[in-house]
């Protein structure tokens, strides 16, 4: 009997979003590659403007959150698609500030996404968080 073997080819896709800052260096926003979405870097920007929004690390998380939250969905897909999260911040003591919003944006009966944190990166602009994003979304 003869198989054949379906060979899916998967392109590279940048995606632009209204949802998003628009990019101020090198880089896309979003990049699609098969069902999966990478993220740059979110500072705490207003979306339309790109402004900078500074605050306490809570308000910086929340601000940064809601534009993922905005620009999955602008793109099909959703926080509980999200796989893994990289957040980069400047002390280790705004942890718990940052968790606290940070886990309410996600369902604990979905799981919550793998994560690293990581302490001691220099800001722009005397910002406190940045996340960056791995996630899927559905063919």
């Amino acid at each position: 009997m003869d198989r054949k073997k379906e060979v899916m080819i998967m392109k590279k896709e940048i995606i632009s979003t209204t949802k998003a800052p628009a990019p101020v260096g090198p880089y896309s926003n979003v990049v699609k590659y098969g069902n999966m979405l990478f993220i740059s870097g979110m500072a705490s920007e207003d979306a339309t403007t790109g402004e900078i929004l500074h605050g306490t690390v809570a308000e910086q998380t929340e601000n940064i959150m809601k534009n993922i939250k905005a620009i999955l969905e602008d793109v099909g897909s959703s926080m509980g698609m999200v796989l893994k999260c990289s957040i980069h911040m400047t002390r280790a003591e705004y942890f718990s500030e940052m968790n606290q919003v940070y886990a309410s944006y996600f369902d604990k009966a979905d799981g919550y996404p793998a994560r690293v944190t990581t302490f001691g990166s220099e800001m722009y602009d005397g910002l406190d968080v940045e996340i960056d994003v791995i996630a899927g979304i559905e063919e």
